[in-house]
């Protein structure tokens, strides 16, 4: 029976079930994957996209819709070429090359792309006029497909060029307005966009206060900035600035002012906020990094040697460079190649924002003595100096290079659109399945419905029928075994009484027990009365009651009426309980405390409600006064578990009247 209620009220809870969250592994959810298998293939996608964008180490971006970048002329045909180059003002080599789409607000305040070409190609030339030019990508034989907010990346290019073009053959637009538009171009050499700020030419252009040349290289784009530069109170470390060769050797050096063991040396970058955002300022092209035990390091223990090949510029990435145990006082790190600040070889610098030493998990080096090689003559500029080094201020860590930064940006919109795309998708299949479930929960709940109805009747008839066997076999065994034992004790210490009755002690210990034996006997005739099945009516109540009264007021006067249909009345046996008890403890009170010599007791049923009365013409007492024991509220607390109303009005010399109703359909 209560296999078939839990189906039944599942089954008709389908579809309320079908709406609630974090039921993935539930009985429903599974309902769902089975009626539409595509659900799980998605969610599998889903989840593993969410993997992949937790691993990606940039948030999204809020596009800077301040300035869009630049815009062509309004062309009539969308096969009208338009061009824009930027001059990087020298010949520099060039790794990659990032196109930003321009964006503008939509009516509904979402940045909305516009103008990207369809078909174009970029190209690298050192002549202004690109008399000779080589292409670094060529996407002119197909429609490239929208990017959308996202960057393009071309990598791989490693090409020395001054010149970058970008010539759209096929242009976005609408009849007689068809243009070329573009956000923000990058050109990255090394970690550097050696594109911002520099001058841009084009075709034609059309200049308004959203657009211009210069938009296209302002820094100013749908990707932001690789980072937030924030405002620190020092850079760092900066060697002397006026060297002229990046052959030059420069060194600086930690005492940790005692013998370590050094498990890794740390190098953080320096990004300096007094200087145009570069991130990887100053880092060494070509280093090495020692420790000894005397300051002049005559016998140097290496830690790390990049001098022999160009290290890769770290952009805002912090360097590790493990140690595996060796021990030494001092740490040196020397540049053997130095960074070129502007691009130029001749416009060399050593620069770090913070070194750090680990030792058994701590930095060692923090605010130790730091001594250089070439000391610089800073004048007002107070953001550099050697302690500086070691004094735990630097900027976060970060992605890598500029390049590294603009590839993660595009990959984390690529995936914030295709998870969305796939919420979407989710929730039609959801309520495509929840359709199907509905309509399958409504025909197995009519069917379940028609063969379970008249079983779950038949069920609930036995048992019925089963709990009324039961009750009637326990009221009979109480009745036979314990009664009868109860009284064989009275009996025997009856017999006791009359054989000794000068005995002293043992005849007041008999008569206790023979006292003791009658009050359980009796307790154990309500128990016994209160369990049979067949004692649930008025009638059977009242008679319970008068023989409660004949017991509880022997030797009183006292009398009991009765009215209304009691054998239409069925008192539930919770009912039953409480009113035996509260009429028990009124009748104990009156014989105790009441000095009554009469008692009147009144038991009626009228309109679904019993009603019973106990008059005594006793001392009576002050209700309000407080009172030893309980008695009073235990009636009053167990006339309310019934649901029923206890009111006890006495005073004193004046008897009591208790009143009790009870609910009794």
């Amino acid at each position: 029976m209560l296999s078939q209620r839990c189906l039944a009220a599942t089954l008709l809870a389908f579809p309320a079930l079908c709406n609630k969250a974090g039921a993935a592994a539930s009985f429903m959810e599974l309902c769902r994957r089975a009626l539409v298998p595509d659900i799980t293939s998605l969610e599998t996608r889903l989840a593993t996209l969410h993997a992949e964008r937790s691993r990606l180490p940039v948030e999204s971006t809020t596009p800077d819709l301040s300035h869009a970048g630049y815009r062509s002329d309004a062309a009539a045909l969308p096969n009208t070429e338009k061009w824009v180059q930027i001059d990087l003002g020298r010949p520099v080599p060039v790794d990659s090359i990032a196109v930003l789409p321009a964006v503008i607000p939509s009516p509904s305040g979402q940045a909305l792309a516009t103008g990207f070409p369809r078909r174009f190609r970029i190209e690298l030339s050192q002549q202004a006029d690109f008399a000779t030019r080589t292409a670094a990508r060529d996407f002119t034989s197909q429609d490239f497909p929208d990017p959308g907010n996202s960057p393009v990346i071309i990598r791989g290019i490693t090409q020395l060029a001054r010149y970058v073009r970008i010539t759209a053959t096929r242009l976005r637009g609408e009849p007689d307005n068809y243009f070329l538009a573009l956000g923000e171009v990058a050109v990255c050499s090394g970690n550097r966009n050696m594109a911002q700020g520099r001058a841009v030419t084009a075709l034609d252009a059309f200049d308004s206060p959203r657009w211009s040349l210069a938009g296209l290289c302002d820094g100013i784009s749908v990707a932001g900035r690789p980072s937030e530069a924030r405002l620190l109170p020092t850079n760092g470390y900066h060697a002397h600035e006026e060297s002229d060769s990046p052959s030059v050797q420069q060194w600086v050096q930690i005492d940790l002012e005692t013998t370590r063991t050094i498990d890794a040396v740390v190098l953080v970058p320096a990004r300096p906020f007094d200087f145009p955002d570069t991130i990887g300022f100053g880092f060494p092209v070509r280093f090495r990094v020692e420790t000894d035990f005397d300051p002049a390091f005559p016998a140097p223990i290496m830690i790390a040697d990049h001098t022999g090949i160009d290290f890769p510029n770290p952009g805002d990435r912090r360097v590790i460079l493990p140690a595996a145990g060796i021990e030494g006082r001092y740490v040196r790190i020397t540049a053997t190649r130095l960074w070129p600040r502007q691009g130029k070889p001749d416009d060399v610098v050593f620069a770090l924002a913070e070194a750090e030493v680990i030792s058994a998990g701590h930095n060692v080096a923090h605010n130790r003595p730091v001594t250089e090689s070439a000391p610089l003559d800073l004048g007002a500029n107070g953001y550099w100096a050697p302690e500086f080094l070691v004094d735990g201020i630097a900027p976060p860590d970060g992605v890598g290079t500029y390049t590294d930064w603009l590839v993660a940006v595009a990959r984390v919109q690529d995936v914030d659109r295709e998870s969305a795309q796939l919420r979407v998708s989710l929730l039609s299949l959801r309520d495509l399945a929840d359709k199907r479930l509905t309509e399958l929960t409504a025909l197995t709940a009519g069917v379940v419905a028609i063969g379970t109805v008249g079983g779950f009747w038949l069920v609930r008839i036995r048992q019925r029928r089963q709990t009324a066997l039961l009750r009637t076999a326990i009221a009979r065994d109480l009745h036979d075994e314990i009664g009868s034992s109860l009284s064989s004790i009275s009996l025997l210490s009856q017999l006791g009484i009359d054989a000794a009755p000068d005995s002293g002690s043992m005849h007041s210990e008999l008569l206790e027990i023979r006292r003791v034996a009658d009050e359980a006997a009796g307790a154990m005739r309500d128990i016994v009365w209160l369990v049979n099945p067949i004692s649930r009516n008025g009638a059977d109540i009242a008679v319970r009651l008068r023989e409660n009264a004949r017991q509880l007021l022997v030797g009183m006067r006292f009398t009991m009426e009765i009215s209304g249909e009691s054998h239409a009345v069925r008192l539930p046996t919770q009912g039953r309980r409480q009113l035996l008890l509260i009429f028990k403890e009124a009748l104990h009170n009156i014989r105790r405390h009441a000095s009554a010599a009469a008692a009147h007791i009144r038991l009626s049923w009228e309109a679904e409600l019993l009603t019973l009365v106990i008059h005594d013409d006793g001392c009576g007492f002050d209700p309000e006064a407080h009172h030893e024991g309980h008695g009073l509220s235990n009636m009053k607390q167990r006339a309310a578990t019934c649901r029923g109303h206890l009111h006890i009005h006495s005073a004193p010399g004046h008897g009591t009247t208790l009143t009790l109703t009870l609910p009794c359909p």
